[in-house]
């Protein structure tokens, strides 16, 4: 008798611990379940970009709802605009005030021009592939990665400006900008992928995943070129400010030509 209370102990040591266990992860669930479902005022303009960043499993449910879709798209399309045009005022302060004012209005338009290119395939590539996402979704996402990667953009601009400020070299400065910007782009999409597949989940549409497989490819070379046309958006120091330089060659080879002209002794 005496051994066997430590075993009926013991036992019911293991059985306190299931149960607690299992109403942790009740009570994880429920708090989850909470956050997703957040009030009209915290998707006001002041509060906008907090909750965004915060809580964006609350986004992707209202827009997988087809809720504030058309606000959604205001705000992310003023946010992102304001944030990459102040990213692309710092980035122009290297060729001067006329540079700095011109990249201010081209970086934008970099960004929202590559998504007007490359939504009509993304939509159609979800009619062919069986997703049932609507249109209004689509573009909402693809704000929404244009927004985070604005976001990203202009949280690391005091780098680059510390780096333009200590003398670095026009070339230097070029390959700072082309890793910013696509480490910011990468940070955007996956932001966007994880709504992607979140909605898949929600919703239990199908074909999102390999959308997105296919897209990104034609999204970033189409995003690459973009820049090579709009160019410049530093200015080099040796030439008079344009707004736009002769259409020619293309983003990749001028990326290895900076690289190897860094590289020169």
């Amino acid at each position: 008798m005496a051994e066997q209370k430590p075993m009926e102990e013991a036992q019911r040591s293991e059985f306190e611990v299931a149960a607690e266990e299992v109403e942790a992860a009740v009570e994880a669930e429920e708090a989850e379940e909470e956050t997703l479902l957040l009030p009209e005022e915290a998707w006001s303009t002041p509060q906008f970009m907090e909750t965004l960043l915060r809580y964006p499993k609350a986004f992707f449910t209202d827009v997988a709802e087809e809720k504030w879709l058309s606000t959604f798209a205001k705000r992310l399309f003023g946010f992102s605009t304001v944030l990459l045009g102040f990213y692309g005022l710092l980035m122009g302060l290297y060729g001067g005030w006329v540079q700095s004012l011109a990249s201010m209005i081209k970086l934008p338009l970099l960004f929202l021009a590559t998504l007007g290119i490359c939504l009509p395939s993304f939509y159609i590539f979800n009619l062919v592939l069986g997703s049932k996402l609507k249109f209004g979704q689509l573009v909402v996402l693809l704000l929404y990665a244009v927004c985070l990667t604005a976001v990203i953009c202009a949280s690391l601009a005091p780098v680059a400006f510390f780096f333009m400020i200590c003398g670095s070299s026009y070339h230097f400065m070029v390959l700072l900008h082309v890793a910013i910007m696509t480490l910011a782009g990468l940070i955007g999409l996956g932001g966007m992928r994880g709504g992607l597949r979140f909605l898949s989940e929600k919703t239990g549409k199908i074909g999102t995943e390999k959308i997105f497989r296919f897209w990104l490819l034609l999204y970033a070379i189409v995003g690459a070129q973009m820049s090579w046309i709009l160019r410049p958006f530093i200015g080099a120091p040796n030439m008079p400010f344009q707004i736009f330089r002769p259409i020619g060659g293309n983003f990749f080879v001028a990326v290895l030509k900076t690289l190897w002209q860094l590289l020169q002794p």
